[in-house]
């Protein structure tokens, strides 16, 4: 380097040669020439090595930051492939609606359920009232007909009292509010054997009871016929349960009232259930009366045919008519060899009244009129 001199300022003038050389010699280090100007630090300048000191810990922290992001990935990828059994997503709950009760007057609920709207129900089947006035057979009535609303309803014992004293009028409803507290006084929750047994001592008293049961144990058949005898018995027997409880009573009492021709007809049967004595005695009715409307006209036709001089025929052989003196059900083997239940000649075959078969196909199950090989 070499000063040269114009006028009076000298001036310091780097030759070629050395600038040159100064920028081959840092491009071969692979470090950069420190700009020259003014207010460029120097190397080894403090500001430099906090500068550097700050980039180093931030780049130690992005590391470990990098580090720790890698190994979660690495821990979920791990957890997808090498799981337990894979479980289906649970269906999100269904949430119903939240629906506010209905608002009800107070004191207007029993057992739980509105009683406006029970009563409402109740009063759509048009169930009896009671007066407390007439025959004493219409208190059973009453609560019969109540008994079948309740069980339509299937009424609590709390609502069938409620709904009972709610069909009171009159005399009745009067006597209750009279005798309501000493059935059922206060802190004592309500039941319907109670209020009937208090009732029925009010309007179905012991001396009414009294006179049902011996029209009961009079019953008999007489012009009836087995259907209406078989209503009238069920009807009044609820006043008498003490006498027909044993099934085999009150059997043996269907049976006694029936007129004598089906009696003793069913008595050689010695049936022991209600059901099978009601149904053969409702068959041995009918072919009785199919008979008797078949030997009508035949005995009108023979009369006309006796006026000739004809004898009455049956079959193709001479008729004997039964034996009236015995009467239906008798036999007389010795002149004619009937059978003794029917009547008829069958020889040994079996008697089809006996057995409840069917005259034309031999058949149980149905009736000589509806025999479908007529």
């Amino acid at each position: 380097m070499s000063l040269v001199t114009r006028g009076r300022t000298p001036t310091r003038v780097g030759t070629r040669g050395g600038r040159g050389q100064a920028q081959a010699e840092a491009s071969a280090s692979g470090v950069a020439p420190p700009p020259v100007g003014v207010g460029v630090a120097a190397p080894g300048d403090p500001r430099i090595d906090g500068i550097l000191q700050m980039l180093e810990a931030m780049g130690n922290r992005m590391d470990q930051q990098a580090q720790n992001q890698a190994a979660a990935i690495t821990a979920a990828v791990a957890a997808t492939t090498v799981a337990a059994p894979v479980v289906a997503p649970a269906a999100a709950p269904v949430v119903a609606p939240v629906v506010a009760p209905a608002e009800v007057p107070p004191g207007d609920v029993v057992a739980g359920r509105p009683m406006h709207k029970l009563v409402e129900h109740f009063l759509k089947l048009n169930p009896p009232k009671f007066t407390g006035s007439g025959d004493p057979e219409a208190a059973i009535l009453w609560t019969k007909g109540l008994e079948k609303a309740f069980a339509l309803l299937m009424c609590t014992e709390v609502e069938k009292v409620a709904l009972a004293v709610y069909q009171l009028e009159g005399n009745a409803e009067i006597w209750w509010e009279a005798a309501r507290d000493t059935v059922f006084p206060e802190g004592v929750v309500p039941e319907w054997n109670a209020f009937l047994e208090l009732f029925n001592d009010k309007y179905f008293s012991e001396a009414a009871r009294e006179v049902k049961m011996v029209e009961f144990q009079r019953l008999r058949q007489g012009t009836m016929t087995v259907d209406q005898y078989e209503a009238k018995f069920t009807e009044l027997s609820r006043y008498a349960v003490k006498l027909v409880k044993n099934p085999v009573n009150r059997v043996r009492r269907f049976r006694d009232g029936l007129r004598p021709e089906l009696r003793s007809l069913l008595i050689l049967l010695n049936l022991g259930n209600y059901n099978d004595l009601y149904k053969r005695v409702q068959m041995i009715e009918r072919d009785q009366n199919e008979r008797a409307a078949a030997s009508g006209s035949r005995f009108g036709s023979n009369r006309e045919g006796n006026r000739f001089g004809k004898k009455p025929m049956h079959g193709g052989r001479f008729h004997v008519p039964p034996n009236r003196k015995g009467g239906i059900g008798k036999s007389t083997p010795n002149q004619n060899g009937a059978c003794r239940f029917c009547g008829r000649r069958h020889g040994t075959a079996p008697c089809h009244l006996r057995t409840g078969a069917c005259y034309e196909c031999g058949q149980q199950g149905h009736m000589a009129r509806d025999c479908p090989r007529k």
